[in-house]
Formats: C-alpha cells, sequence, structure tokens
C-alpha cells in the first residue's frame, strides 16, 4: 500500500488551516502584522508535523485492513486515530506554548477546549477529504481492472474456442470419431458424448470467471478422453485429488492451458509416454489452497513456436482476480506449476475492489 499523494492537498490545506485559524486570535494580536505573521511560522511548522502524524496513520490503517470488507473497521480505527491524535498534539502544543511564555492569551480550561475543539473539526475535515479520495481512487482502480478483466475472459474465450475448433482439432478428433465407428460404435458413442461435454463446458463457461474445481475436473476427464482416443497409451493422466478441495474454485480452461502445455513442448510416444499430473492438496491459509499439475519432462528438440494465451495469460487471469501468481518450477525432470485454490466464489468476485 503507497502512501497517499497529497503534496497538493498539503500545499492548499496547511497555508490554509493555519492562516484561518490565526485570523480567530487577530484581535489578541493587537492586530500587530509581526505578532501575526510569527505564530504563522509557528503554525506552519506546527500543522507540518501534525499532518505527517495523520497521514502516517492513515497510511498504517489502510496498509493493515485494504480489503473492502475491513470498510467499516477501517474508517472506525482511521477517525478514532484522527481524534486522538488531535487531542495529544493541541493539547501538547498549548502546554508547550504556555510553558514557554509565547502564549499570547491566558490558558484557561475554555482556551484549551477552544483549541481542541478546533483540531477535531480540522481532523474531521481532513479526515473526510482523504477519504473521498481514497475512495475515488478505488472506483478508477475497480473500473480500470474490471476493464482488464474482462480483456483477459474475452482473450481467454477466444484462445479456448480457436483451441477447440480450430481444423487441427476438428480434424484429429474426427478422424478418431472415424476410426471408432468402425471399430466399435459403443467406443464412438462414448467418444461423441464427451466431445459433446467439452463444447458444452466450453459454452457454459464463457462468462464465469471462477468454477469449482470439480466443475473443472469433470470437464478435463473429458477433454483427456480425446486426447487419450488420439494418443493412446503415449498418455497418462494422474489425478490426486483431496475431497474437501473439490468445492474450491479456479479460473475456467486453467487445467486445459497446462495440459495444452506440457503437450506442445515435449514428446509423446507409446516408449516414452508423457505423464501428467493433477494434485490438491490443502494448506495452512484457509482462503487459498493450492492445486499442482506437472508432467514429466521429454522436451521436443525441434524449436516449438509459443501459443498465444498459455502460461504468461493465466498468469494474468489469476493476478487480475487478486490471486497468488502461479508458481513455476522446473527440476530438469519434471515441470510443475501451483496454481490457488480460492474457497470464495461469487462472493469473493463480489468483494473485488
Amino acid at each position: 500500500m503507497e502512501r497517499p499523494n497529497d503534496r497538493w492537498l498539503r500545499g492548499i490545506g496547511i497555508p490554509l488551516i493555519v492562516l484561518l485559524a490565526n485570523l480567530i486570535y487577530l484581535k489578541d494580536y493587537h492586530e500587530n502584522p509581526v505578532l501575526y505573521s510569527g505564530w504563522v511560522f509557528i503554525g506552519m511548522g506546527y500543522m507540518t508535523l501534525a499532518w505527517e502524524g495523520s497521514v502516517s496513520w492513515v497510511h498504517y490503517v489502510r496498509t493493515h485492513f485494504p480489503d473492502a470488507r475491513h470498510t467499516f473497521r477501517r474508517i472506525t480505527i482511521t477517525f478514532a486515530g484522527y481524534f486522538l491524535l488531535a487531542i495529544v498534539c493541541q493539547s501538547l502544543f498549548i502546554f508547550l506554548t504556555d510553558l514557554s511564555g509565547l502564549a499570547i492569551i491566558p490558558i484557561t480550561p475554555r482556551v484549551y477546549q477552544a483549541y481542541i475543539g478546533i483540531g477535531i473539526v480540522c481532523s474531521l475535515i481532513l479526515g473526510t477529504t482523504y477519504e473521498i479520495i481514497y475512495y475515488l481512487q478505488q472506483y478508477r482502480n475497480a473500473i480500470a481492472e474490471a476493464e482488464a478483466i474482462q480483456k483477459s475472459r474475452i482473450q481467454g474465450q477466444f484462445d479456448s474456442l480457436k483451441s477447440q475448433v480450430n481444423p487441427h482439432f476438428l480434424f484429429n478428433s474426427l478422424n478418431s470419431l472415424s476410426a471408432l465407428i468402425s471399430e466399435d460404435k459403443q467406443q464412438a458413442n462414448k467418444f461423441l458424448e464427451e466431445l459433446s461435454s467439452v463444447y458444452r463446458y466450453l459454452l457454459q463457461s464463457n462468462d464465469r470467471k471462477l468454477v469449482t474445481l470439480q466443475t473443472e475436473i469433470n470437464f478435463i476427464q473429458s477433454f483427456f478422453y480425446l486426447l487419450k482416443a488420439r494418443y493412446g497409451p503415449a498418455i497418462e493422466l494422474h489425478l490426486n485429488l483431496d475431497n474437501s478441495l473439490l468445492d474450491c474454485y479456479l479460473p475456467p480452461f486453467s487445467l486445459q492451458i497446462l495440459i495444452e502445455n506440457a503437450l506442445c513442448y515435449n514428446i509423446v510416444l507409446a516408449d516414452r509416454p508423457l505423464i501428467i499430473g493433477i494434485e490438491a492438496q490443502s494448506g495452512r491459509n484457509q482462503e487459498v489452497k493450492s492445486l499442482r499439475v506437472w508432467n514429466t519432462i521429454q522436451r521436443k528438440n525441434l524449436q516449438v513456436n509459443r501459443q498465444p494465451g498459455g502460461l504468461s495469460q493465466l498468469t494474468e487471469r489469476f493476478t487480475l482476480l487478486r490471486l497468488p501468481r502461479p508458481v513455476i518450477t522446473d527440476d530438469g525432470h519434471q515441470f510443475s506449476v501451483r496454481v490457488p485454490l480460492s474457497v470464495k466464489g461469487a462472493e469473493f468476485l463480489i468483494n473485488l475492489p
């Protein structure tokens, strides 16, 4: 959380508050411009320090309560700190001016109350101004992020649709289906059902930002069935999932992207099968758990052209949804990507700032 950029506000607010506050006591200065100017100079130094303390307090509270769910608590703590800081600073200022003999009027309980009242009013105005500026910034950021998420979602839909309906995919799928029809009509029917499931998921998930892990796994099993019909024993899928995590959420097509990435960069042969594993593990953090997708490394010798919408776009989608970035690991024997699983779905998206 960055500190508020308030140079313009300080440049206007500090002189304005000091000049107005000193005008109240202009008669007590006997309208002496030298005395008035001296107290303006003292007030500028005092207000600068008090203002810096207020801004440091705002930064501290916003850093510890950044979530939109904590808005009421953050505002309550912020203004409580403002009022306490105003009381302490004003009381200390009056005490020091009285002790040093600089006070031009007798310091009475009524004077204390007046100074503290002025400090509280100034803190209230200052705090309200900062909150308005903060919400305007958050609103602009929310609009920008919503547009970025929409752009990423549309791009993801396009890439997913393109990967599903491109001529190579259709050609390979129809070839597999044609072979099964002549060999095993029952298997051909099963293949057609899984192909329909893949397209159904594609159409149903286009408007979703998050889906459950169970939904994504069901899709992957259908998708992998089609791959298995094409590659046979040259490809294997190992699932090791904690059932308690099947209700967690992740962006749709995340697993498909990772599986296609493995197929893109590795050799797939019957005597050297490409093994892909999907593991879901519970973590200490109750808000975000993790899923790990790994594959054996048997890189192709030929240079592979990078396809758009791969790992970089997957990382971008997680970032835009305010989820931790996927962690990529390559130890030379196994390539793995650990992605977060959110325990919150629709309500998580609603609370995005």
